[in-house]
């Protein structure tokens, strides 16, 4: 076989290859919010959430899964206590929708929202997966993004949000992944210490 033919079958044969392997698309996300929801534990002094730790050692305590695929309470590398909560998968690869779980809070004046976070993935940007905390409202729609990212720290981080604009109002907290089901790649996220607190009223000035 002459040269010219031979690189006319290797093109041939990239662009069958090329064929063969579909662009990943976006897949939409879905938050299931519960219909009927209960919150069995009290509250800690000084934080509006409920089982901040995950230390029932299930989604449960005032958490639900809040997405398409399961999201799971874990002692993976819990940054207090014995418990963390994880979204992804846990045969690797993406989730194919959302894994998370969420919570219904009402935002007290001054709100401060805070959460450890351990966050592994191997994508490049957040086309089609990454990690997310949102503040939903109770047909899972999204009031506001907090943050959307492919962060890789393998670390625990401290990330503090504030809410004072939305105080009054009863919200889900949210904290997940969203992926597209692709199996080569994996993003992740770990979620430890949730806290919402707020600012007390300040004392009217004496007359």
């Amino acid at each position: 076989m002459r040269c010219a033919e031979r690189l006319g079958v290797l093109l041939a044969g990239l662009a069958l290859t090329a064929q063969s392997a579909p662009a990943r698309q976006a897949l939409p996300g879905h938050y299931a919010i519960p219909h009927a929801f209960t919150a069995p534990l009290q509250r800690q002094p000084g934080n509006e959430v409920r089982n901040p730790g995950f230390e029932s050692g299930a989604v449960d305590g005032g958490w639900y899964q809040c997405g398409d695929v399961a999201a799971y309470v874990l002692k993976a590398h819990a940054h207090g206590g014995l418990y963390d909560e994880y979204s992804g998968t846990t045969s690797g690869g993406e989730p194919a929708g959302n894994s998370g779980v969420c919570q219904r809070v009402t935002i007290p004046p001054g709100g401060m929202l805070s959460a450890w976070l351990y966050q592994l993935s191997d994508e490049a940007d957040t086309a089609v997966a990454y990690q997310e905390a949102d503040l939903l409202d109770n047909r899972g729609r999204i009031v506001v993004n907090l943050y959307r990212s492919v962060n890789h720290a393998a670390a625990w981080v401290h990330g503090t949000w504030n809410l004072a604009g939305y105080a009054g109002r009863s919200l889900w907290v949210y904290f997940g992944v969203h992926g597209d089901g692709y199996p080569k790649l994996s993003t992740q996220q770990y979620v430890d210490d949730v806290v919402l607190t707020g600012s007390p009223s300040p004392s009217p000035a004496p007359k």
